[in-house]
């Protein structure tokens, strides 16, 4: 191998976070070690184990593999979901969403996913029911480094959570994704004979 790791001070973090789907951003302690001087030394140890480690032009760094089992799982999924849920209630109420999300110390309990039928009925399929699992999920952000939650029940994205934005944006635009969506009943609509 190239680089030892005892060159790189905080590799056996890096990589349990790797291993985890750690997303850093600044304040995290490898962070500056990851978007420094050392930034090319550890992308060239970890693309020896088949990961590549990314830095966003917005200030995080991830990493990614052609490994199977470093692809989406459900815990992904529901990060996805519980995204798109947010995005479509915050665009539905005409809000900036840009804003809305990346407002600073929001109420878990205050969330618009449970609003809409439609809502519900898309995080009850990856296993979001009520308030306490979806502070749970938040959680599970927490630990890979997309949130910060606070000990009463608030909580503030990450400037990592553009990661989650980008895969919903991806999956949206990707050739099998739905192009329509049905309306909701709600008995106004007129049914053609």
């Amino acid at each position: 191998m190239n680089s030892a790791p005892d060159q790189l001070p905080q590799i056996a973090a890096i990589f349990r976070g790797i291993k985890a789907g750690k997303h850093w951003c600044f304040g995290d302690p490898e962070y500056d070690d990851l978007n420094g001087a050392l930034f090319e030394r550890y992308q060239a140890f970890f693309s020896q184990l088949d990961l590549k480690l990314h830095r966003d032009g917005r200030g995080f760094v991830f990493a990614t593999s052609d490994d199977d089992d470093y692809k989406g799982s459900d815990l992904i999924t529901r990060f996805v979901v519980f995204t798109a849920v947010w995005v479509d209630a915050v665009a539905d109420s005409g809000e900036d969403i840009g804003k809305a999300l990346f407002a600073r110390n929001q109420v878990i309990a205050d969330l618009p996913h449970f609003v809409a039928d439609s809502h519900r009925r898309l995080l009850k399929q990856v296993g979001i029911e009520n308030v306490a699992e979806l502070t749970a999920t938040l959680r599970s952000m927490e630990r890979l480094g997309f949130v910060e939650i606070d000990g009463s029940g608030r909580f503030s994205l990450r400037v990592s959570f553009h990661r989650i934005l980008d895969v919903c944006r991806d999956e949206a635009a990707a050739p099998d994704a739905p192009t329509t969506t049905e309306p909701e009943p709600n008995g106004n609509e007129e049914v053609p004979a």
